[in-house]
C-alpha cells in the first residue's frame, strides 16, 4: 500500500513515521529545503523537496500508483487545492487537514468536499477528547470504545502507589477485579507485560477494565473519578472555543479567562451563562480575587504549552482538584504528568489517530495511539467473513508485541483467556506495538 503525504510538519511527520513502521510505501512532499534535509536523515522513505500545488510534483511522486493522498500542510486552502489536484488521478483516496471550523463541517456531512474524501480538524478532535475526559471524571488519560463499557486509562506509577514493586499476578490477587495491565512505558522501553512483570515507580502503565472495575482501581490508587461541577477554561484558541461550545450544554459552572477585551465581550455575548473574566492569567492576584482555586477542574488550552503546564500546576497548588493541559510536544506529555498535571492532550496525536482510523475503516471501529505512537489500541469488529470467526484466541497466531485485552459480546464485557471463541459481531480490543499492526489487521480482516 502506497501513501503520498503533503506537508512534513508535526502531523505529517508522525503519520509518515507510523506508516513506515508498518512497512508501508511512503512518499513525503515538503517544500522547505532545511526540513527536507532533516527528514532524509530521520525517515526511511522518499522525500520530495517540491512545491505541493504543482501537477509535476504529483507526477514525480508517482501518485497514480498511490492508495492514499494525505494533505496536512499548515494551510487549509493548500490542503484542499492539493486534494483537488490529486482527484485528477483515479483510484486514490484524499484526506485533508483543515483548521477553519466551517470547512471541517464537511466531515459531519460525510461526503467529498472540494476534492477531499475526508476532512479532519485537529482542534475538533482535541476538544472532543477533552470533553470525554471531563465526562469520565478527569482522573487520568482515558480511551473509550464505541458500544462497549471498556476503557483504557494511562497513568504514572507514583512513589506511594499500591502497584509499586509488585508483580502483576500479585496485584491482580490484591485488587480482586477483572482488569489487565496491557502496556508499560518504562524510560525508552515498551513492554507488553506478563503476569511476572514487576511494576516500577515512574512506569507509565495502561489499565484495561470495565467502568465498575476501573473506578474501584482508581479509588485504590487515590485517583477517584471526579464529578465535575465547576471548570476554569484558560485559552480561547480554536480548541478553547470548541470546548466552550461543547461544555456550555452541560451542567457545569464555567469560567473562562480572556486577556483581550474585545474578544472577552464577544464570548460573553455568545455564552451569557458563562462567567467571562477579562484578565491576564499570569497575574497572580486574579487567582485570589476571583477565588479560582475553588473550581473542580482547570483546562489550559492556550497556544503556549509551557504556560499551559505552569498554569495548571499553579492552579492545583491553590486548590483546584484536577488539571487538563494541551501539550504539543510528545516529550512534554510525560514530563507534565510526572509534575502533577492529571491529563495531557495533544492535537497532533488526535489528528493522527483520526487519519489512521479512516485509513483502516471497515473492520476497525476505533483506533487510539499510546505514548508518542509507539503502540496502539485498536477495536476490531468480527464479521461473517473474518478469518478469525469461530476460532479460539490461542489459535489466532497473534504476533509477539500484541495482546487481546477485552471482548464485548452483546453488551457483556469479557476479559478473555486463550480458549475464548470469537463470534460474529464481537468487539475485540487489541493493544499492540505499531510495527505488528499490519499482521494483526490481517488476522481480523483477511486483507
Amino acid at each position: 500500500m502506497k501513501f503520498v503525504i503533503a506537508g512534513a510538519g508535526s502531523v505529517g511527520y508522525e503519520i509518515a513515521k507510523h506508516l513506515i513502521k508498518e512497512g508501508k510505501d511512503v512518499v513525503l512532499i515538503e517544500k522547505d529545503p532545511a526540513r527536507s534535509k532533516f527528514l532524509e536523515s530521520e525517515l526511511d522513505c522518499i522525500i520530495l523537496n517540491r512545491e505541493i500545488n504543482s501537477l509535476q510534483t504529483f507526477i514525480d511522486a508517482d501518485i497514480q500508483e498511490g492508495d492514499y493522498f494525505i494533505a496536512v500542510t499548515e494551510s487549509d486552502e493548500i490542503n484542499l487545492i492539493a486534494c483537488s489536484i490529486a482527484s485528477t488521478f483515479e483510484g486514490i483516496k484524499k484526506i485533508a487537514r483543515v483548521r477553519n471550523l466551517n470547512y471541517s463541517h464537511a466531515e459531519v456531512l460525510g461526503r467529498p468536499f472540494l476534492g477531499a474524501d475526508y476532512v479532519i480538524s485537529p482542534e475538533i478532535e482535541a476538544a472532543r477528547q477533552i470533553t470525554e475526559i471531563i465526562d469520565r471524571g478527569a482522573a487520568t488519560d482515558v480511551i473509550s470504545f464505541e458500544g462497549t463499557d471498556i476503557t483504557i486509562r494511562g497513568g504514572i506509577v507514583e512513589k506511594n502507589s499500591i502497584f509499586k514493586n509488585k508483580p502483576l499476578h500479585k496485584i491482580r490477587r490484591e485488587i480482586n477485579r477483572h482488569f489487565i495491565v496491557a502496556y508499560i512505558k518504562r524510560g525508552d522501553k515498551e513492554i507488553i507485560p506478563s503476569g511476572d512483570t514487576v511494576i516500577r515507580e515512574g512506569d507509565n502503565i495502561f489499565l484495561v477494565a470495565d467502568s465498575e472495575a476501573m473506578e474501584y482501581i482508581l479509588r485504590k490508587t487515590g485517583k477517584k473519578v471526579l464529578k465535575v461541577k465547576s471548570a476554569l477554561i484558560i485559552g480561547t484558541t480554536r480548541i478553547g472555543r470548541n470546548l466552550l461550545r461543547t461544555l456550555s450544554s452541560k451542567k457545569i459552572k464555567l469560567t473562562v479567562i480572556v486577556e483581550d477585551y474585545e474578544e472577552a465581550k464577544e464570548i460573553s455575548r455568545m455564552y451569557p451563562d458563562i462567567l467571562v473574566l477579562n484578565e491576564d492569567i499570569r497575574d497572580e492576584e486574579i487567582y485570589e480575587e476571583e477565588k479560582l482555586g475553588e473550581n473542580d477542574l482547570i483546562v489550559t488550552v492556550t497556544d503556549n504549552q509551557e504556560l499551559n503546564v505552569i498554569t495548571a500546576l499553579y492552579a492545583k497548588n491553590i486548590g483546584v482538584e484536577r488539571a487538563v493541559s494541551l501539550v504539543s510536544r510528545s516529550s512534554y506529555m510525560s514530563i507534565a504528568q510526572k509534575l502533577g498535571v492529571d491529563v495531557t492532550v495533544s492535537p497532533k496525536r488526535s489528528a493522527v489517530d483520526a487519519i489512521l482510523k479512516y485509513i483502516r475503516r471497515g473492520h476497525v471501529r476505533s483506533l487510539h495511539s499510546l505514548i508518542e505512537g509507539d503502540a496502539e489500541a485498536i477495536e476490531f469488529i468480527v464479521t461473517e467473513t473474518c478469518p478469525s470467526k469461530g476460532k479460539k484466541l490461542k489459535d489466532l497466531k497473534m504476533p509477539n508485541d500484541s495482546i487481546v485485552v477485552a471482548i464485548t459480546r452483546k453488551g457483556t464485557v469479557h476479559i478473555p483467556d486463550g480458549n475464548f471463541i470469537l463470534m460474529p459481531e464481537d468487539s475485540v480490543i487489541v493493544i499492540l506495538k505499531s510495527h505488528v499492526s499490519t499482521k494483526v489487521e490481517n488476522i481480523f480482516s483477511g486483507s
